[in-house]
């Protein structure tokens, strides 16, 4: 009777010690589903490469190496930054932007996570998210914004150091909770303790499950910067004219602003015309039809009510 007191006192003092590493900054973590797919993470080794055709991250920056926002290198030691940008290009030559885009990626060690090209309207379009390792971050903003007109850029940076370690720590903490959980269930004897211990263990193999993703999904994106990247083809570039101070100068660049859209839309619509003469020519032949139609009904109709009704033999007489 002693003996089994004392192992269940032992379990309950094993799960009130456990609880509070698991419960705190639980809203911190990354979810274990959003865990990026390619690459396999070791939790002694940090990340494998399977074969996924992207290069393995690496989470710290060589020491002397070129920081992304902060180039005078003042972030301290094991910050773990998330880095992210927004950037808007055009260009007249498409195909050469989109290979130089290609050569830029290629060179830094990066990969397009998405990537989609619109070719209908008047001017084709890239939308695409790539993937550089986050000291090459300011590296790719300036090759690219020299391989095309820049319309807009923006710059955010994360840091992610406390829900990190937060989560390394917990992580820790349920591996021991694990094992002492292992341990009291190869000494239970009771059917009931025994399945009391197996359904503590399948709730920590989840915790620790949801929290190698977390960190897994972390060094992803500390490790690799993010670029939503968008280029579109056009005839003429965007450049930055002086502000009109005059009401002249106001006056003139509206009437040079609306004649140049107006020309724009005359364009749009002699080029929409060119790709849909064939449906245009079968909607104006129905129209041809269903208006003689329409007229020859309508002639009818007076022809008919222009006749006299035809008079009865008493009214004759």
């Amino acid at each position: 009777m002693k003996r089994k007191f004392a192992f269940l006192a032992a379990a309950l003092c094993l799960l009130l010690l456990t609880a509070c590493g698991g419960s705190s900054g639980g809203d911190k973590s990354v979810s274990a589903d959003t865990a990026p797919r390619g690459p396999e993470y070791n939790d002694s080794k940090g990340w494998n490469e399977m074969g996924s055709g992207m290069p393995a991250p690496v989470p710290d920056a060589p020491e002397g190496a070129d920081l992304p926002l902060d180039s005078g290198g003042g972030l301290p030691a094991n910050t773990k930054m998330i880095y992210t940008a927004d950037m808007s290009l055009e260009t007249k030559d498409f195909d050469g932007a989109c290979e130089a885009l290609d050569g830029i990626v290629e060179d830094l060690g990066g990969w397009f996570e998405s990537r989609s090209v619109d070719q209908g309207g008047r001017s084709r379009s890239l939308s695409c998210t790539v993937r550089v390792p986050a000291e090459r971050f300011s590296d790719f903003l300036v090759r690219a914004g020299e391989s095309a007109h820049v319309t807009s850029k923006t710059e955010r940076k994360e840091d992610v150091s406390e829900a990190y370690y937060d989560s390394e720590s917990r992580l820790a903490t349920q591996r021991t909770k694990l094992e002492r959980l292992q341990d009291l269930l190869a000494q239970a004897a009771g059917m009931e303790d025994i399945i009391a211990l197996e359904s503590a263990i399948s709730e920590t193999e989840l915790q620790i499950e949801q929290l190698t993703g977390s960190l897994r999904k972390y060094d992803s994106l500390v490790g690799y910067s993010t670029i939503h990247l968008y280029l579109w083809e056009v005839y003429r570039l965007s450049t930055d004219e002086e502000v009109p101070v005059t009401f002249g100068q106001r006056l003139g660049a509206a009437f040079s602003t609306g004649f140049q859209r107006g020309v724009d839309g005359l364009e749009d619509f002699v080029i929409t015309v060119a790709r849909n003469w064939l449906s245009l020519l079968v909607f104006a032949a129905v129209a041809a039809i269903v208006v003689l139609v329409l007229i020859r009904w309508r002639r009818a109709r007076r022809r008919k009510a222009a006749v006299p009704p035809p008079q009865s033999e008493d009214k004759k007489e």
